[in-house]
């Protein structure tokens, strides 16, 4: 798994994407996605894919991750103990040479 911190940008012909300004690779432990979680997050408009937990100090408010070739964005943080679970959702977006696409 990989924090990935991003900036909005434009590439040589102009498109708006995200270049992706550092790249720190983790461990996590992947948890269930609870049924209230799974509601709570489709009622606001989202779809939670994925659930990790990462340990809290090495959290730096990266807004996306990438997790066996597929880049997810974080739609929730909760502190549980000295952990940290992030709520993910599924994106489009595919990793291409230091940019986000």
């Amino acid at each position: 798994m990989a924090l990935l911190s991003v900036t909005d940008d434009t590439d040589e012909y102009g498109k708006q994407r995200y270049r992706i300004v550092s790249k720190r690779e983790l461990m996590a432990m992947p948890t269930n996605i609870t049924r209230s979680e799974f509601y709570e997050a489709s009622r606001s408009g989202y779809k939670v894919s994925r659930i990790v937990r990462i340990n809290s100090f090495l959290y730096k408010g990266e807004r996306y991750i990438l997790i066996d070739g597929k880049v997810y964005k974080v739609i929730k943080t909760y502190e549980v103990s000295h952990l940290l679970e992030l709520t993910l959702e599924d994106t489009k977006l595919k990793e291409e040479e230091g940019w986000l696409a």
